[in-house]
């Protein structure tokens, strides 16, 4: 059957001064010309619902994040948009546009966002006091959850280990040390935000999955303690845990990873353990899906099953690939221009 994918090309390291409401319009623009040309091609050789999965967009990571004057946020700066404006402006603007293009797997990006430590309602806590306590508990064991996991080349990520190796720091980085898992247990009892980084993933009107970013690179690029990003938890897949970012819709069983979580990962290694927090996916996929700023996409970092795609959509436009499971990068068939500022890349492929 064929597939037809879309990878959106912009540099968003080198727009963050566009504004978020005009990022919407941006990618909502390149999902329906991905629609305009899956229905131009399909419409020969199957109805709308013939297929289960007739398409895939990406976006690259970032592509949603607080607006700053030049091209990217540089370390002091916020990067974090606000809980109530990805929820009420965001999410139900892609639920609607998903819902208008059928069987097609829509993941717009990433969004920068925190969330409140401290919930709006009771909930079913019965008070928003017991409902902050569970909050807190919940990310601090969730934060100590990631110790003590071997990485590559026997590296052991203890409790004082950085979240990045320190020859990564940024000049404009004055901190005396990096956060650990040790100075991110003692924040979390006084923050006020978490801070997330997500890849929501619609199909047919609907958020079926959410996947949160592990690694932490510069997530929180101020010197602060009152915003703590918390590493993703596992999540379930037809009632059988396994590693974080894999999940199941259209027919497919889909793995998904955010830049720094492939490069920090086991991607090299043979084995691969249900419990790793650092994403290669513990069971085969058909689809393994990058988003990055830049990040190279090979085919060996991920548990693909045979005829398997690796795609990959990067701010770095030569890491914009599709790749096959054996490695075989596969060309675009067309290009479309997007308002001037962005190219969609289109493939038609037999999968």
């Amino acid at each position: 059957m064929r597939l037809i994918i879309g990878l959106f090309k912009i540099n968003t390291q080198a727009t963050q001064n566009i504004s978020v409401a005009n990022r919407v319009e941006n990618v909502k623009a390149a999902v329906e010309e991905l629609k305009r040309y899956t229905e131009s091609v399909l419409k020969r050789f199957t109805t709308p619902d013939e297929v289960e999965m007739r398409a895939v967009f990406l976006a690259p990571e970032y592509a949603f994040a607080r607006s700053v004057n030049q091209g990217d946020h540089s370390f002091g700066q916020k990067r974090q948009i606000e809980e109530d404006y990805v929820k009420n402006s965001l999410r139900p603007v892609f639920e609607d546009v998903s819902k208008g293009f059928r069987n097609a797997l829509i993941v717009p990006g990433t969004v920068a966002w925190r969330k409140s430590m401290i919930p709006a309602l009771p909930g079913k806590h019965g008070s928003v006091e017991a409902g902050e306590a569970y909050r807190r508990d919940k990310y601090q064991k969730r934060i100590q959850s990631t110790v003590d996991v071997n990485l590559d080349e026997g590296t052991v990520f203890d409790q004082h280990t950085p979240v990045f190796p320190v020859a990564y720091k940024k000049p404009g980085d004055t901190r005396p040390s990096l956060p650990t898992v040790a100075s991110k247990t003692q924040a979390i009892k006084s923050a006020h935000y978490i801070a997330k980084n997500t890849a929501h993933c619609y199909y047919n009107g609907n958020c079926v999955y959410k996947y949160n970013k592990i690694g932490d690179f510069y997530e929180v690029s101020e010197d602060t303690d009152d915003t703590i990003i918390v590493p993703n938890r596992k999540s379930k897949v037809s009632g059988s845990t396994v590693g974080a970012g894999r999940f199941s819709v259209g027919g497919r069983d889909v793995g998904i990873s955010i830049c720094y979580d492939q490069s920090l990962s086991v991607q090299d290694s043979n084995d691969v353990n249900v419990i790793e927090p650092l994403q290669k996916t513990a069971g085969a996929v058909d689809i393994h899906i990058i988003l990055s700023a830049h990040i190279e996409p090979f085919a060996q970092c991920a548990n693909l099953k045979p005829g398997g795609l690796l795609l990959s959509c990067s701010s770095k436009s030569e890491h914009n690939k599709v790749l096959f499971y054996n490695g075989l990068k596969f060309s675009h068939a067309d290009q479309a221009d997007i308002k001037g500022i962005a190219k969609l890349d289109l493939y038609q492929l037999y999968s």
